[in-house]
């Protein structure tokens, strides 16, 4: 066996801070058999190094404090040959300092306050100590003995520092078993105490991703219920037998795989619609992705549509396009009627092979999505004129869904400003309660050309300026609403008695719904709410050509 070599000769010699000559006549006032002792004392430290980092790195892959704090401990343990160690931690929160320990069978939590014991020392000051009589020193915390039931005689000490030099705490190798700590010993727990902070600092992240992970996935549920509730039957609101025919058709496709097209003016609530039917279906955990046709060039739209490819143009990145992003759920596709006719092609084209290619790419992305396209355009009539595709038309309407304008339904419209200022009422933070019934006559008789989302406006527009008045007047109202209802009472007045006037109005209904539908009597009796018989008869008394 080689002779012992001086305990701070070897320390000096391993300590990378000494100069190089310093080393050099240290190693030359060994004997050969020192040196050889030395070497194979580094040799030994060296495995011992690799050992425990190699331990440390694949412990700190189970992401659990509660694994790696006693497989941390007991490698050091064997390692220095001690009784045991301890491993505090610090709580920034509590400001504490805390440790896994074993109470007789179990393991259990030690805590105290991070300025107290030689663990609160080490990691304030972050530098080691040997401590030859652990009582005999005035800040040993006997707290953990007391709790353990064991008798800490000597120990030794070091920060559980980072690279970045951030301590989180300190490490500490309790009872020699043989003879006493060394400053070997003391600089072969340093480095163990960096591999451990390393382990620790991995473990921590991880704990501190997982839980973020789990607060987004909290989040996501909290706001997919919340969207989930804001976009049901219950929040769609009007008595009106049309408007109930159509929720009545959106209740029964809802779960469907089949595509939808969603017809009416601007402002009916399109979108609305849209998603319920989305909210409501079995893909509802899944995105719903909306896209105006009308809003952007067909350049730009194939791209956001399909996607396209790193590098197609300077600057241009990889992106997934709205039908990947919608896979599994709902592409909501507003204004389909004003896409090009080569948008057309492509369209159908990713519809019949369920799938799409990015611009610029080769290669086929399979897609799962349901189409729910909307329009205020007559589709059959842009058939006609050669402006939209056919098979891409019966593609898209393999349900259709109309929602009837505002003015076919104005039984729904006190309900609506009832709704909407409920809603104008929260947002504004006003103690309005109701319009006047002269106002509410005068919104029940205008014609709305913007619809339901005209109406809305027009009702936050009114809380706005109400003041503090409880009651909204018609003072309020926006000019054109009563320019609208007034130009409109002084035309029909001026035909004279009652019967000329319900004639007027009535005859103008008749020209306005033909015209809507073409010159089709039966869909135009049907949207006035009469027979084909009747829509003849009054045709004929007002001798209305084609009657």
């Amino acid at each position: 066996m080689s002779p012992p070599t001086s305990p701070e000769t070897v320390r000096r010699i391993l300590d990378p801070r000494t100069p190089r000559a310093e080393v050099e006549q240290l190693l030359q006032s060994l004997s050969d058999a020192e040196k050889t002792g030395l070497i194979l004392r580094i040799a030994e430290t060296a495995h011992r190094k690799t050992l425990f980092v190699d331990i440390a790195n694949r412990v700190s892959d189970s992401l659990s404090l509660d694994i790696l704090f006693p497989r941390l401990m007991e490698v050091v343990t064997e390692t220095l040959d001690a009784d045991r160690s301890s491993l505090f931690l610090h709580d920034a929160e509590t400001g504490e300092l805390f440790s896994r320990v074993m109470q007789g069978s179990v393991m259990g939590e030690v805590r105290f306050p991070a300025t107290l014991g030689i663990a609160g020392s080490v990691f304030a000051s972050g530098s080691g100590e040997i401590i030859a009589d652990a009582y005999a020193d005035p800040r040993f915390n006997r707290e953990v003995d007391e709790k353990t039931g064991y008798k800490t005689k000597n120990l030794l000490a070091a920060p559980l520092g980072t690279k970045e030099g951030k301590v989180l705490g300190s490490f500490q190798v309790i009872n020699k078993r043989a003879g006493a700590f060394t400053g070997e010993d003391e600089e072969l727990l340093q480095f163990l105490a960096s591999q451990a902070a390393s382990a620790i600092e991995n473990v921590q992240y991880f704990d501190d991703l997982r839980r973020a992970q789990d607060s987004l996935a909290r989040e996501n549920a909290t706001l997919r219920e919340q969207v989930g509730r804001r976009f049901t039957f219950a929040n769609i609101v009007g008595i009106s037998a049309k408007l109930q025919e159509a929720l009545r058709l959106v209740n029964e496709i809802c779960d469907s795989p089949v595509n939808v097209l969603i017809t009416g003016e601007s402002g009916t609530g399109k979108e609305l619609i849209a998603r319920t039917v989305h909210y409501n279906s079995s893909r509802r955990e899944a995105a719903f992705v909306a896209l105006n046709c009308a809003a952007l060039p067909e350049t730009l739209l194939e791209s956001e549509l399909f996607g396209i490819e790193k590098g197609v143009a300077t600057g241009v990145e990889r992106r997934a396009g709205k039908m990947e992003l919608a896979n599994g759920g709902t592409l909501f596709m507003d204004e389909i009627g004003d896409m090009s006719p080569s948008m057309q092609a492509k369209m159908l084209r990713a519809l019949q092979e369920r799938e799409v290619v990015r611009v610029g790419g080769a290669k086929a992305i399979p897609v799962d999505i349901r189409v729910v396209a909307a329009t205020n355009r007559d589709l059959k009539a842009d058939i006609a004129a050669a402006k939209f595709r056919e098979d891409l038309y019966y593609r898209l309407n393999v349900v259709n869904i109309h929602i009837p304008p505002l003015r076919d339904r104005r039984e729904d419209i006190p309900l609506l400003v009832e709704y909407f200022l409920g809603q104008a009422r929260e947002k504004l933070g006003k103690n309005v309660r109701r319009f006047s019934s002269e106002a509410l006559d005068l919104l029940k008789g205008f014609e709305w050309p913007g619809n339901v989302r005209e109406l809305e406006n027009e009702v936050l527009r009114a809380v706005a300026l109400s003041g503090g008045a409880q009651v909204i007047g018609k003072d309020v109202l926006s000019e054109k609403l009563l320019e609208g209802t007034t130009a409109k009472f002084r035309k029909y007045k001026q035909l004279g008695a009652m019967p000329a006037a319900v004639q007027g109005i009535e005859m103008e209904m008749i020209s306005e719904y033909l015209e809507k539908t073409g010159g089709n009597k039966e869909r135009a009796a049907k949207l006035l709410g009469i027979s084909r018989e009747g829509l003849r008869k009054k045709m004929k008394k007002y001798g209305m050509a084609g009657a």
